[in-house]
């Protein structure tokens, strides 16, 4: 059964059926329905304005090299062009987490808070370049992804989905 009229995952079926999608908007909805802020900062925590900032960043400018470059087909009828589009979405993922390696905290991606950028690293890292290029080119974000994935609130999730 398809949830969401457009095949998109992750969603959320709210109480009143609505179906949310889009995993930053479903993430932020939930931390204001429950009022916690152990996962996303508080409007006016020091760290909010950087969380913001590097949450749509990933859904914004990483995710769709994901979308274009993982059945490139789907855009392109050339097969010629479809070869390069795959070659250049995957030198600029990877320019992407470059930037990122460069610009996120310790021990965690905000820096010492803990949020769902982590959780978003951990899942990623899994993905296309992999996480042998991860080890070797953005050892940051492959420690912090290790980190959030031994959490044990997550680690079963992990193993369902990654072992």
């Amino acid at each position: 059964m398809r949830i969401s009229r457009a095949g998109l995952i992750p969603v959320l079926v709210l109480p009143n059926g609505q179906v949310m999608s889009e995993s930053a908007a479903i993430t932020l909805h939930l931390a204001d329905l429950t009022g916690r802020d152990d996962l996303v900062p508080r409007p006016g925590a020091p760290e909010r304005a950087a969380f913001l900032r590097w949450l749509i960043f990933l859904v914004a400018q990483v995710y769709p090299c994901f979308t274009f470059g993982d059945d490139p087909a789907r855009f392109l009828s050339e097969a010629p062009a479809q070869a390069e589009l795959g070659e250049a979405v995957a030198a600029r993922l990877q320019e992407l987490w470059t930037v990122l390696d460069g610009v996120v905290g310790a021990p965690w991606f905000p820096g010492e808070r803990f949020s769902a950028l982590d959780i978003y690293a951990a899942a990623i890292t899994n993905w296309k370049p992999g996480p042998e290029w991860f080890q070797a080119n953005a050892p940051r974000i492959w420690s912090i992804a290790q980190a959030a994935a031994a959490r044990p609130a997550i680690t079963p999730a992990w193993r369902r989905n990654f072992a």
